[in-house]
């Protein structure tokens, strides 16, 4: 069955959350302050998403930073020993089978904010990962 194919998860598996979560790199663009970078992609391109996403059945969607500040922090609690990752911020979103995220990424409105991207990074530097996500501690409690 094709729609067999869209489900999120691993076949015969337990600890998963049988969801698909996508993973993007992003590096901001050249010259761009952190301050910048952080304004508009929370305020302008983040919030434009939103709508478009929840048309299509997001569970979840958010940014987590790893600016200036954030990179000179953990080398300080780890000696300056980190193996930190050259991307700037990393876009999370959660659906609930592939075929929510292929909907949206075949979404003509939300294939329009691709264009946005060069206001505020470096498209050439995007990397994705997709998958689900096995679980062993939600909300501090060990689930598996």
């Amino acid at each position: 069955m094709v729609l067999k194919a869209f489900e999120a998860g691993y076949p015969n598996t337990t600890g998963f959350r049988k969801v698909v979560k996508a993973t993007i790199y992003i590096k901001k663009k050249e010259g761009m302050s952190d301050e910048h970078f952080i304004d508009y992609y929370n305020r302008n391109h983040a919030q434009r998403a939103v709508p478009i996403l929840q048309r299509h059945g997001i569970i979840s969607y958010s940014l987590t930073y790893h600016l200036q500040r954030d990179r000179k922090l953990i080398q300080d609690i780890m000696h300056g020993q980190a193996k930190l990752m050259e991307y700037d911020a990393i876009c999370t979103f959660v659906f609930p089978d592939y075929l929510a995220l292929a909907k949206f990424l075949y979404d003509k409105e939300g294939a329009a904010l691709n264009n946005d991207h060069e206001n505020f990074m470096d498209d050439s530097q995007m990397k994705m990962m997709v998958g689900d996500e096995y679980m062993l501690i939600d909300n501090g409690e060990k689930v598996a």
